[in-house]
């Protein structure tokens, strides 16, 4: 039996991560997309702007949402059931998408596969980092440090108080895919300095890929093939 490929989609609120997955639906191409979306608080508010997208196929039954705070504090009491819900079901997904919260730090979700009911079943077929590149050309790394603040003071589950730069780190060191959004937005000049520094922060081998309103061709976001 093949195993079911994985995307984790990860970057800061405001990077544009929901953007990148309505442009992925989209252009699904017939592939039956499950996604996970790890929205903090009761609000769901990533969770209502894709079922509500009206993008055909998207329907409620295919989108789990993950509420319970940061999903990398909370892996084995939320992520796991989700997935096993997915991987259980009479016809399981093409492609299963998982979009982390602002919050979260990679590692510890990629490190879930690992286990014994996920690791037969799934394959990590890549992380794709959303970088805000505005933000971080203006030294921020997210659009509102604020919001993302206030996000980490509610969430009474969160276990890590990194400061923003070592999340942004973190968040790249996992990255077999980084996504520069909103290039539209800066300069030529600025955005050379901005791809300089996140190349600093990856693999040599990591693809760096610009976009604008997280346009991204599909058959390259899902098809990265990491854990080949």
């Amino acid at each position: 039996m093949s195993k079911i490929p994985a995307t984790v989609l990860t970057g800061f609120l405001g990077s544009g991560k929901t953007t990148v997955i309505r442009h992925m639906l989209e252009n699904a191409g017939g592939r039956r997309i499950a996604l996970l979306i790890n929205e903090f608080g009761d609000l769901g508010i990533d969770r209502e702007l894709v079922t509500g997208c009206d993008i055909e196929g998207c329907e409620e039954e295919n989108v789990l949402e993950l509420a319970n705070g940061c999903i990398c504090c909370t892996v084995a009491d939320d992520f796991l059931p989700a997935m096993e819900t997915l991987l259980d079901r009479p016809e399981p997904p093409d492609h299963i998408v998982i979009e982390t919260s602002g919050l979260a730090l990679p590692k510890p979700l990629v490190k879930a596969f690992n286990w014994p009911e996920i690791r037969s079943r799934v394959t990590v077929d890549g992380v794709v980092t959303v970088v805000d590149a505005p933000a971080v050309a203006a030294g921020q790394f997210a659009d509102n440090p604020m919001s993302v603040q206030n996000a980490r003071e509610m969430d009474e589950m969160l276990e890590h108080e990194s400061p923003l730069e070592e999340v942004f780190e973190d968040q790249l060191n996992c990255a077999d895919l980084v996504l520069l959004n909103k290039t539209d937005l800066l300069g030529t000049g600025a955005l050379a300095e901005v791809r300089e520094m996140v190349r600093q922060g990856v693999a040599d081998e990591v693809r760096l890929i610009d976009s604008v309103h997280g346009a991204i061709d599909v058959k390259v976001l899902l098809g990265i093939g990491a854990g080949v």
